[in-house]
């Protein structure tokens, strides 16, 4: 395989660029408009050489909470007041990047999601048809965020860098740059290890680098280094290169985009794009249950690309109906995800049996796959 070279990122033409609460909000929540300024004028003048830039923004709840003058470091919020924190942010937060883009002739559009908007297909792929026309017909640049406001536990997206990474995916980006408040990835937390040595380049997700990269310090947001490495690799999977890099660096989007060493590349795979419904299915799409398989069924499904039959199940965990998608786990891990022919209930009788013996024990034998190939996808 001929290793990638940032030579390839020159030709990006339509690009995510995701900012953290970190620069968006200074340490007393009030957002920081001598950066976005810097940003935008950035994403501004890459918009105007035709390339099609979509931000997707955090700092809505930092924001509020300052607002409401709440410090979450002496008082952590609960989800109720983070929701009204959102709310109370997300006017000023978009008001400003209105004002800012106006003032570098751009226009903007704005777009709230929340988790549904991801895990129903239907709504997941009216984004892609939403986002297009703003991109192709209009040269508007599209601001995303998650609608805090209205999420529940339960159904959030997550984190932006997540976000970010499923709308990459979606309308077939070439470059996520993640901007964050960190030079990118090291070996180890830079502040706490002096012997950590920066990586520059990560040609594959591996166990090792998600176990080097840490969670969350600021309190705020919910990211942190190892939410920007799993989006690198969802990134990766549907096709586009990802960039982690210091925000307040000088001109970084330009560097980044002119295939200079800045911050931290994690390359895409080579392989074809996943469709459309291979993005949904394996990486917007909410599990409702799991199946545990044996050593004989992860070898059909991933040396011999297969379908899931009952014979190969050992355990069955969570409520689900036909229709729904499924984690399918050996050992414990998670290696595919799928939609699954049977309820949890009927998995659990038909589990370790031959599908010749699925309609004497549930008087019907509808299929003899649990999950069909067509419908699931290794991960």
């Amino acid at each position: 395989m001929v290793k990638s070279s940032r030579e390839e990122l020159k030709n990006s033409q339509r690009i995510v660029v995701k900012i953290g609460s970190n620069l968006v909000a200074t340490q007393d929540g009030k957002i920081n408009e001598e950066l976005l300024r810097n940003i935008c004028g950035e994403i501004a003048r890459l918009s105007e050489s035709g390339k099609e830039i979509i931000l997707v923004t955090s700092g809505a709840v930092r924001i509020g909470l300052n607002k409401m003058g709440i410090d979450p470091k002496v008082n952590k919020p609960d989800l109720s007041t983070r929701q009204a924190a959102a709310a109370v942010g997300q006017v000023e937060l978009i008001s400003v990047y209105n004002s800012i883009f106006l003032q570098k002739n751009a226009c903007v559009a704005q777009l709230l999601l929340t988790g549904d908007d991801i895990t129903s297909r239907r709504r997941y792929l009216h984004i892609r048809n939403t986002l297009l026309p703003i991109l192709r017909s209009h040269k508007i640049i599209p601001v995303i965020n998650e609608n805090d406001s209205v999420s529940i536990e339960g159904v959030q997206i997550g984190e932006n860098d997540r976000l970010a990474a499923l709308i990459a995916g979606k309308i077939e980006c070439d470059l996520l740059i993640i901007l964050s408040d960190v030079k990118g990835l090291y070996t180890a937390n830079p502040e706490l290890d002096k012997n950590a040595e920066f990586i520059s380049d990560v040609e594959k997700v591996t166990d090792d680098i998600l176990n080097i990269a840490g969670g969350s310090i600021s309190g705020v947001g919910r990211g942190g280094m190892q939410s920007k490495v799993v989006a690198a690799k969802i990134a990766a999977r549907m096709g586009t290169n990802t960039v982690v890099a210091l925000g307040k660096e000088q001109d970084v989007l330009t560097k980044i985009v002119n295939g200079e060493e800045v911050g931290t590349c994690f390359y895409k795979n080579k392989r074809t794009r996943l469709h459309a419904k291979e993005q949904w299915l394996g990486f917007a799409a909410a599990s409702k249950g799991s199946v545990d398989i044996d050593k004989g069924a992860s070898v059909a499904l991933i040396e011999r690309g297969s379908s899931l039959l009952p014979v190969g199940i050992v355990a069955v965990s969570g409520s689900f109906v036909s229709g729904d998608a499924i984690s399918i786990c050996r050992d414990g891990r998670e290696i595919a995800k799928g939609l699954s022919n049977y309820t949890s209930e009927e998995i659990v009788k038909i589990a370790g049996k031959n599908s010749a013996d699925i309609e004497k024990i549930l008087g019907a034998h509808p299929y003899d796959e649990v999950v069909h190939r067509d419908n699931l996808i290794l991960l």
